[in-house]
C-alpha cells in the first residue's frame, strides 16, 4: 500500500447495517504488528457524522431496530488505490462486532470535502429501537469505527478525532448520534489551495496559498457561534453560513458551514477575500460573527517581484551556504567526488517582493509558497515532481532559498535511480531539468525553458546487481 499512515498498536473499535453486512467481525487485534492493524491518524478514513434516519414524522426502522445514517469519507490517495470503506459497530461493552460495507455516494446537497471522495454508510441490525424502554436508551452505548480493509489484509482504522488507542466513536443518548466537525480533517492545503481555519479560540488562520484560480476552504467552529441552535425530530432548525466576497470583483458567494468546511473557487482576477459568518435559527434567533463590524480580510498570494540569482554550490567548504558556485545558465555537475568529499551541495535562488522580504517576517513561510520542480531524464522523460524549498535568510531586501542536490542525487549510494543512467566514458550519468516556482509564478532559463545539471558516478556493484 502506498499511502503513508501512521502506524500504531490498536485496541478494540466498532460498527453495524444493513447492506453488505456480516456478523461476528473479529475486534481489531491489540498489540499485532503495523502491517496488520493500523491506526490513520492523517485522513486517509474518516468518519463525518453517523445519525438516526429521520423520517419527518420519527426514525426509520428496520426490524426491531432504528436505522443510523452517515457518511465517511476517503482520501483521494486511497480513493486511487480502489480502496473502499466498511464500518464496525456493536453494543458496549461486550456486544458482538458487525460490519457493513460503505456505498459511494455519486450526489448529495452538500458535496463531498475537497480532497477526498464520500461514502454512505447505514446501520441498524442489532441496535435500539422503538420498543426499547427509557431507561434502556439512557444506558444505551454504541461504538462505532470505519475503517479501510486493506489489500494485504490488514485494515486502517480512523482514529482522526480519537487520539488514544483505546477511544472509539461512541453514541450515546439523548442524541444517540457522532455530530460533525470541521476542523478534523479539513481540505488539504498546498500551492493552488487555502485552508481559512477559524478556531474555537476565535483565532484565525490561513494555510497554504489563496491563489487566483484556485480554490479555498473555509473552516469554521460553531463553538464561535453557540447562540442559535433549534431541532425539530433530530433534524436542526439553524445554519452557519459564511458570508465571501472576493476582490476587486466582488464576487460573492454565501454558503454554510455548519457541518464542515465549504471549499470554493477563487476568481482569477482575486487579490483577496473578505469573510464574515451568520447563525440564523427558526424561529428568528440570529447571531453574527464579523470581526466586531470589521470582518476578516485575507490576501491573495501573487506572484514576486523578483527572482533571480539561481546558483549550485558543490564544495568542499565554505563560509556561507549560498556565495559563490555555478550560476544556473551553467549546467551543474553533481560527481563522485562530490557524493564522497563536498560538504555543500546547494541549489540556491533569491526573491523580492515590497512590503515582504525586506523586512523580517516569521510567517513569511505562509506568505511566499517556493517550489522546485523537477525531473530526471533518461532513455524516458521522466515526470515532474516537486518539493518545498526552505527559507535560508535574508539577504539584504531578498529573501533567500536554498535546497540540497544531495538530497535529490538518484545514484546515491544503496538507490536504485528513478530513470535508466546513460553510459559516458565509462560513467553512469542522469540528467535532470528543474525551474523554480514562486505563488505561481515560474524562474525559469526563459519561458518554457528548464535549467539543466547532471548527476554521475563510477560503476556501482550494487547498483549492477539489484537495479536492473
Amino acid at each position: 500500500m502506498r499511502l503513508a499512515p501512521a502506524f500504531v498498536i490498536l485496541a478494540a473499535c466498532a460498527a453495524a447495517g444493513d447492506g453488505d453486512f456480516s456478523s461476528a467481525e473479529p475486534a481489531p487485534l491489540l498489540g499485532v504488528d503495523g502491517s496488520l492493524d493500523q491506526a490513520d491518524r492523517t485522513c486517509h478514513v474518516v468518519l463525518r457524522e453517523l445519525e438516526r434516519n429521520g423520517t419527518g414524522f420519527g426514525w426509520e426502522t428496520i426490524g426491531s431496530s432504528w436505522v443510523w445514517q452517515g457518511s465517511i469519507e476517503i482520501s483521494e490517495a486511497a480513493a486511487a488505490e480502489g480502496l473502499v470503506p466498511s464500518a464496525m459497530f456493536r453494543m458496549a461493552p461486550s456486544g458482538a462486532w458487525s460490519s457493513v460495507t460503505a456505498t459511494p455516494v455519486s450526489s448529495a446537497p452538500t458535496p463531498a470535502t475537497a480532497g477526498y471522495v464520500r461514502y454512505s454508510v447505514r446501520i441498524d441490525q442489532g441496535l435500539p429501537g422503538p420498543g426499547w424502554s427509557g431507561t434502556s436508551l439512557t444506558n444505551a452505548r454504541i461504538e462505532v469505527v470505519p475503517f479501510l480493509a486493506l489489500p494485504e489484509g490488514g485494515r486502517l482504522f480512523d482514529h482522526n478525532r480519537n487520539p488514544r488507542d483505546l477511544d472509539n466513536y461512541l453514541m450515546t443518548s439523548p442524541e444517540l448520534a457522532i455530530g460533525a466537525d470541521p476542523t478534523v480533517c479539513a481540505p488539504p492545503a498546498g500551492p493552488t489551495r487555502a485552508r481559512l481555519v477559524f478556531d474555537a479560540d476565535f483565532s484565525e488562520r490561513r494555510e497554504g496559498v489563496l491563489a487566483p484560480g484556485g480554490e479555498v476552504a473555509i473552516v469554521f467552529d460553531p463553538a464561535r457561534l453557540p447562540t442559535c441552535r433549534n431541532w425539530r425530530n433530530g433534524n436542526p432548525l439553524y445554519d452557519i453560513t459564511a458570508h465571501v466576497v472576493f476582490s476587486p470583483g466582488q464576487q460573492r458567494s454565501d454558503v454554510s458551514v455548519r457541518d464542515g468546511a465549504a471549499t470554493l473557487a477563487v476568481p482569477s482576477d482575486a487579490h483577496g477575500a473578505t469573510l464574515w459568518f451568520e447563525n440564523t435559527a427558526i424561529p428568528g434567533c440570529q447571531t453574527w460573527d464579523s470581526n466586531l463590524g470589521a470582518n476578516y480580510d485575507f490576501a491573495a498570494l501573487a506572484p514576486p517581484q523578483w527572482m533571480g540569482e539561481v546558483r549550485s554550490l558543490i564544495t568542499r567548504g565554505g563560509s556561507d551556504a549560498c556565495d559563490g558556485g555555478v550560476a544556473a545558465s551553467a549546467p551543474f555537475s553533481f560527481d563522485t567526488w562530490a557524493r564522497q568529499r563536498a560538504a555543500i551541495t546547494n541549489l540556491c535562488f533569491q526573491v523580492y517582493e515590497p512590503g515582504l522580504t525586506d523586512r523580517d517576517d516569521p510567517d513569511l513561510w505562509q506568505k511566499l509558497d517556493v517550489q522546485l520542480h523537477y525531473r530526471y531524464l533518461g532513455q524516458t522523460t521522466g515526470a515532474w515532481q516537486q518539493m518545498h524549498v526552505a527559507f535560508d535568510r535574508r539577504a539584504g531586501n531578498n529573501a533567500r532559498y536554498r535546497a540540497g542536490w544531495r538530497e535529490l542525487d538518484p545514484l546515491r549510494s544503496y538507490h536504485c535511480p528513478e530513470v535508466t543512467p546513460s553510459t559516458v566514458n565509462g560513467a553512469q550519468v542522469v540528467r535532470v531539468e528543474y525551474y523554480v516556482k514562486v505563488n505561481g509564478g515560474e524562474l525559469r532559463p526563459q519561458p518554457g525553458a528548464a535549467f539543466v545539471g547532471q548527476f554521475s558516478d563510477d560503476p556501482n556493484a550494487w547498483r549492477d546487481a539489484n537495479c536492473n
